[in-house]
């Protein structure tokens, strides 16, 4: 006989301030494996300029399949520098 049991979820999620205001910025979610150095390299180049403003952790005490999603931000190009 086999006993199988699950492991509560652990999720922590942090917000960091966001800078543009109103439909004059630019926001992106994502999924991505927290277990994999590769795939988090590749995430975080593709928004490279852009500012990490969510993150969500979801993970079991053994760390077995961690996932987070993550939100970056930018301000629209056509309001960068303009008043």
């Amino acid at each position: 006989m086999s006993v199988t049991g699950c492991a509560p979820a652990n999720i922590v999620a942090t917000k960091w301030d966001s800078g543009p205001n109103g439909t004059a910025g630019q926001t992106r979610c994502e999924e991505v494996d927290m277990r994999s150095n590769s795939e988090m390299q590749k995430l975080f180049s593709k928004y490279d300029g852009w500012k990490l403003v969510y993150l969500s952790e979801y993970t079991t005490p053994n760390r077995v399949g961690t996932d987070a999603a993550v939100c970056f931000e930018r301000a629209n190009e056509k309001t960068v520098g303009s008043k």
